[in-house]
Parts: structure tokens; C-alpha cells; sequence
């Protein structure tokens, strides 16, 4: 036998392996997609347009695998088990090798927050043949390029707009809100399988508020606000949640740590001690203000002026509606003197701090509503 006739048959030798443990492999995954849904799913999440369907599986994933994390539309029965931990869910994925769990540990390899099990969803990756998109193989080299911040001039919070692009070409934006009337925490976010410059587009179209500004951000600037509204959220009680939040929280953690450091961080919104003591002697000096004077109204208003987002001269509808509805006590945890009086000193108050702030007539008339809205529960409260 000739050696170019030994090379063909061993060409077709290994192309009728080849066959034969895709063979196996399909029928094996097909029997296990019906003991496990989530093969399905990450089927249906490989078939889709784009990548973001199967990132966002991925990060529920680890989400749902945190100590004391929920577990995802759980049954009845399943309310008294414990979720499983992440290397527990990482050896399954091993033991059952079909191209669906190749898919999840290629994703994992980024997204685990633990590097050595990163590195273990990654040579396996790397030890099975099974051929993935190469968005997932390149995975690593996705980068933040672009951060804009919408931000609303009464300062209750910022969505943090950061443009994302992937592998392959595609592209998505990552939408996190800071919450400033909740210590600057992350209290929401979303993705969106689609460019930033054409979030921005519909954004603009859509914007009816005159009060919005798009403000550009250098992508380190946009990962220090993002850092410490992380922080921030992991300390807040009760946590917020939404239909997004926290699920995709490994992904906006896997894009900050692929974010330049060095930025500026969220700045402060309250005034030094000087400039506010000023701010309150020219308030109640004024004619608005000085029915007020006594050190009893000045230590209530300054109770209400260091809650929400400490800034002493912007009160919305929301920081507002928090302030007259939270529990009525001071530093001391007692209940402060003259607290009766909190409506009307409010009432004074806002309208003259909004002056200084040179903000709009109307931002004032909203806020005295939420006044009115609270008022009549306040009182009833504080046993007015």
C-alpha cells in the first residue's frame, strides 16, 4: 500500500472517530436535555441572535449559587433545599460532556469570580473538541469603550450607560442605576443586546424632561462610580431588587474588572459646615424662614437636610416622599422636638433652597405636592 493511500485511510480513520463521538455525544446530549432543562435552554440561548441570552443565563447561574441566594422559581419543594454552589454546579457541567456545558464553562471561565474555578471551566474547555462560537472562546478580550451618565438636576440617582463590545462584532449596553437617596448604592440594572450609540438615540428621542442631561464619562471615571455603588449595595438592607437585579450582578462585576481604575469616584452633595451654616442663616433670617429660628427647628432641619442624598439644596418628589414616610426618630433615637412641624418647615425651606439652586419654579410646585401628598400620614404619625 502506497503511503499517500496510508494517509487517506488514516485521514478517514479519524473523520469516522470524529463522527462517531459527535454521534454519541448528540444522543447522549439529547437524553440528558430531557432530565435537564437547562440544556434546552442554553440551546435556545446558542441559537439566538445574540450573545447576551446566554450570558444572561450564565449569570443567574452564579447569581442563584451565592450563599443565601434564592433559588431561581423555585417549587414548593424545592423552598427547603439548599441552592448549589458553584463549584458543585462547574463539576456537574463536567461530568456531563456535551457541547451545551462546554458552552456554559467557556462562559463561566469569565465570569466565575473565582479565579482557580475559572481556570478549571477553562481546561476543560480546552480538553473537549467540541467547537464554540467564538465570542465565547474570545470572550476575554471584551471591552468597555464608551460611558455615558444620565443625571437629573435634583440628584436623586444616575443611570450609568456603558458600552460594551464583545467578541465577533457584536456589541451591547450595560444600564446600572446609582441610587444617591440610598447612599449611592447599585439599586438596578439591565443590559441591552444592542450599541450604545443606539440606546443613546432612542433616549434622546424619547426625552420629554428638560431636566435630564447626558453627561459623557471616561470609562475609569464610569468604573469608580460603578465600584462604589457595588460596594455600597452590598451594605444596603433590605437589598434592592427588580426584575434584572441582582441577576445580572456577575456581569456588571465581570465588566468593571475589565474597566480602567484610577477615576474619580461619586462626588460629595452636601455643603462644608461653613457654606451650609451660612445656607441656614440666610434661610432663617429670611421672611419664609424666621418663624422657624429656634434651635429646635435647626436641628430638625438639619436631620432632614443629612438623609436621602445630603444635599441641602435639591428635594424631589422621591426624596421627599422617603423623608415624610421614614421612622421619626433623631440621632439619639428618640422622637425630635417640634416634629409636628415638619410640613410647614418644609414647606418654607424647599421653595428657598430651590432659589439658591437656580432651579425652575415647577421642580418647587412638585415638591410642595409630595408635601401635601405625605402631610395628612405624617401627622398621624407624630401624633399631630
Amino acid at each position: 500500500m502506497s503511503d499517500s493511500r496510508r494517509r487517506r485511510k488514516a485521514k478517514q480513520a479519524r473523520r469516522d472517530v470524529r463522527r462517531t463521538s459527535r454521534r454519541r455525544r448528540e444522543e447522549a446530549r439529547d437524553e440528558v436535555a430531557e432530565e435537564l432543562p437547562l440544556i434546552v435552554e442554553v440551546q435556545e440561548a446558542l441559537a439566538a441572535e445574540h450573545p447576551l441570552h446566554l450570558l444572561g443565563l450564565v449569570a443567574m447561574i452564579v447569581e442563584a449559587s451565592l450563599p443565601d441566594a434564592p433559588l431561581l422559581e423555585a417549587s414548593e419543594e424545592d423552598e427547603d433545599r439548599d441552592s448549589p454552589g458553584l463549584d458543585d454546579l462547574v463539576e456537574s457541567f463536567i461530568g456531563v460532556p456535551v457541547v451545551e456545558t462546554t458552552a456554559l464553562l467557556g462562559v463561566l471561565a469569565e465570569l466565575a469570580d473565582d479565579p482557580e474555578l475559572g481556570a478549571r471551566c477553562a481546561a476543560e474547555v480546552d480538553r473537549r473538541d467540541d467547537e464554540l462560537p467564538s465570542w465565547i472562546t474570545d470572550l476575554a478580550q471584551t471591552t468597555v469603550y464608551r460611558a455615558v451618565r444620565m443625571t437629573h438636576v435634583l440628584g436623586d440617582g444616575d443611570d450609568l450607560m456603558l458600552g460594551v463590545r464583545l467578541p465577533a462584532g457584536y456589541e451591547l449596553t450595560c444600564v446600572v442605576f446609582i441610587d444617591h437617596n440610598a447612599g449611592s448604592a447599585v439599586g438596578d440594572a439591565f443590559l441591552v443586546p444592542d450599541s450604545l450609540a443606539a440606546v443613546l438615540e432612542v433616549a434622546e428621542q424619547n426625552r420629554t424632561d428638560s431636566d435630564l442631561e447626558l453627561v459623557e464619562m471616561t470609562p475609569a471615571d464610569a468604573a469608580a462610580w460603578l465600584s462604589e455603588g457595588l460596594a455600597a449595595a452590598e451594605a444596603l438592607w433590605p437589598p434592592a431588587e427588580s426584575d434584572t437585579w441582582p441577576a445580572c450582578r456577575p456581569l456588571v462585576e465581570w465588566l468593571l474588572y475589565s474597566m480602567p481604575t484610577g477615576g474619580r469616584g461619586i462626588p460629595g452633595r452636601s455643603l462644608g459646615f461653613e457654606e451650609q451654616q451660612g445656607l441656614l442663616a440666610r434661610f432663617f433670617g429670611s421672611l419664609v424662614g424666621m418663624r422657624f429660628d429656634t434651635a429646635e427647628h435647626r436641628r430638625l432641619l438639619e436631620s432632614c437636610i443629612a438623609r436621602g442624598t445630603g444635599d441641602p439644596l435639591r428635594f424631589s418628589e422621591v426624596r421627599l416622599t422617603d423623608l415624610l414616610t421614614a421612622p421619626l426618630f433623631d440621632e439619639e433615637g428618640a422622637p425630635p422636638p417640634r416634629r409636628e412641624d415638619l410640613p410647614d418647615l418644609l414647606r418654607a425651606y424647599v421653595p428657598f433652597a430651590h432659589a439658591e439652586a437656580g432651579l425652575r419654579d415647577e421642580l418647587s410646585v412638585e415638591a410642595l405636592a409630595a408635601i401635601d401628598a405625605c402631610e395628612p400620614e405624617y401627622l398621624a404619625r407624630a401624633g399631630g
